[in-house]
Parts: structure tokens; C-alpha cells; sequence
């Protein structure tokens, strides 16, 4: 990992960015397979969470395929409300990934890209 940079947006959002020099796809494994999850982060997915289970817990809430997870994260030992974590994952011409954690409060709302072209729209001026 390199480049780490942490910024918040404001109170309730922390993000932190930076590139890993793996491929998003093996990213995205240490992401949604449950037993790798279970490595990276040490935390169990929340379908398997039992009444012994102490500490934090996540459930995928949303995924696409190499480029976005989101999990929901909850912690039975605070009480604070369940959060959102948002990994978004963007291919690097050297092979790496440019990796982006937002962790918050509110789930975190994206408008999804045209299904065409025109990302960004052009646009021209009257003739």
C-alpha cells in the first residue's frame, strides 16, 4: 500500500484513499469472500454473527463486481447506530488498484454512469 492519504469530509464521514499494488479483482475477493474478509479486516460477516460474538460485524449490501463494495457494519458493543462502508476500486495502468474506503453514518447515495458513451455529456453551444 501506498500514498495514503485520510481526509473527512465532515464529522460523521472519514475516507481514505490510497493504491495497492494488487489487481482490483484480488481486491475485490478480500472483500466479498467472507473467509478472506475474516483475515483483512477480522470481522465476521453478520449472518454469522452468534450471541458470543463481541466486537464488529458487516453484511455486503451492495456490490459491482470489481469496482464497489458496500458493506453495513454494526457493532453490538457500542451505541452508536450501524454505519456504511464503501469501498470503491478503480483498475491502475500498472496493474495496481486505486483504492477508496468512505465510512459513514448515512449510506452514501451514487447516480450510476449512462449505460452509453456519453460520460461525461458533451456539450456544444447553440448555432
Amino acid at each position: 500500500m501506498t500514498d495514503t492519504q485520510r481526509q473527512e469530509s465532515n464529522e460523521d464521514t472519514i475516507v481514505v484513499e490510497c493504491e495497492l499494488e494488487a489487481t482490483p479483482e484480488k481486491v475485490w475477493r478480500a472483500l466479498t469472500v467472507p473467509e478472506f474478509v475474516a483475515t483483512w479486516l477480522d470481522v465476521p460477516a453478520a449472518d454469522k454473527v452468534t450471541a458470543d460474538t463481541t466486537g464488529p460485524a458487516y453484511r455486503i449490501i451492495e456490490a459491482l463486481p470489481f469496482s464497489r463494495v458496500r458493506y453495513a457494519w454494526n457493532d453490538a458493543t457500542v451505541s452508536e447506530p450501524e454505519t456504511y462502508v464503501t469501498f470503491d476500486l478503480e483498475a491502475q495502468p500498472d496493474g495496481g488498484t486505486r483504492f477508496r474506503l468512505t465510512h459513514s453514518v448515512d449510506p452514501v447515495r451514487t447516480i450510476a454512469a449512462p449505460a452509453n458513451s456519453n460520460s461525461p455529456p458533451l456539450m456544444r453551444a447553440a448555432a
